[in-house]
């Protein structure tokens, strides 16, 4: 039996798209589709049920699928073993999409500015960034790797916390007194946020003289217009004419990277979960834990 259609099985059935299993292996859906038949071919009986946009196994390959996933972990544990194959065959090279779901300002002030370290040791990669305004839910495997800043009470995620984004009080140099000057906020959307919350309870009668709902645009405005502003450090610390008030400590916010338990062992995707982490980590901006 084909190794490649088993393969291709076994990953449609825990992507449960054939989109999903397409970046996983690193094809076209076209070559997924393919494999799929040439295995039903082989088999003589359908292997997959297509349900609510969702791809499962069928009642008749539920014994073929067991197959397919304990061939996929001996392989998987053959790779891995030291002394057993040729360096280039136990650290097979690193390629394909991963697709990482998040907090436009982390990824923009944090993990974008270091890609190169990435792509530079894994050219073959390819790492996607979708910034919050994506709402992309990754049970339904429309991204590989997910950061929150808040952990999830439900789901079949592999869980880590990574630190605190820790946030600062900015405002124009020389500006000394953040309870009579204006204010730059967050739009009231963000009214429940744990930093509004805390910015409303510490300087409830602050003057605020505009909004908007992101960060990056609140520190061009509070420059603009000689204003504060409560902003992330990992911004903050970056924008030339804002400087951080040292002797106010706002909270901050929890940084949780989530990964599906079905994915976390993929070597693409645990290489830049790994580099996230590690770039979070390193950051002065961040408290780790």
């Amino acid at each position: 039996m084909d190794w490649e259609a088993l393969r291709t099985f076994a990953v449609v059935c825990r992507a449960n798209t054939m989109s999903a299993a397409a970046r996983e292996l690193g094809v076209n859906q076209t070559t997924i589709a393919r494999r799929i038949a040439r295995l039903e071919e082989v088999t003589g009986f359908p292997v997959l049920l297509r349900r609510d946009g969702h791809m499962s196994p069928t009642l008749r390959a539920q014994s073929l699928l067991k197959t397919a996933r304990a061939m996929e972990a001996e392989v998987s544990t053959l790779l891995e073993a030291n002394g057993t194959l040729s360096e280039k065959a136990a650290r097979p090279e690193i390629s394909g999409v991963v697709r990482v779901a998040g907090v436009d300002v982390i990824f923009e002030n944090c993990i974008a500015p270091r890609l190169g370290e990435l792509t530079s040791n894994h050219p073959s990669l390819c790492v996607e960034l979708i910034g919050g305004n994506r709402n992309l839910s990754l049970p339904q495997r429309e991204t590989d790797i997910a950061l929150r800043l808040a952990r999830p009470q439900t789901g079949a995620f592999h869980i880590r916390k990574i630190g605190v984004m820790e946030y600062g009080i900015y405002g124009p140099a020389g500006m000394d007194d953040p309870t009579t000057a204006p204010w730059v906020d967050l739009d009231d959307a963000f009214a429940d946020k744990p930093e509004q919350i805390w910015l409303n309870r510490h300087f409830p009668n602050r003057h605020t003289i505009s909004r908007s709902n992101r960060g990056s645009i609140m520190a061009t405005m509070a420059c603009s217009a000689n204003a504060f502003a409560l902003l992330p450090r990992c911004l903050g610390d970056r924008i030339p004419g804002l400087t951080r008030k040292p002797d106010i400590d706002p909270e901050g916010r929890e940084i949780w990277l989530l990964i599906h338990q079905d994915m976390r062992h993929v070597p693409r995707v645990r290489v830049v979960a790994e580099w996230v982490s590690d770039v979070l980590v390193s950051s002065p901006a961040i408290k780790s834990v």
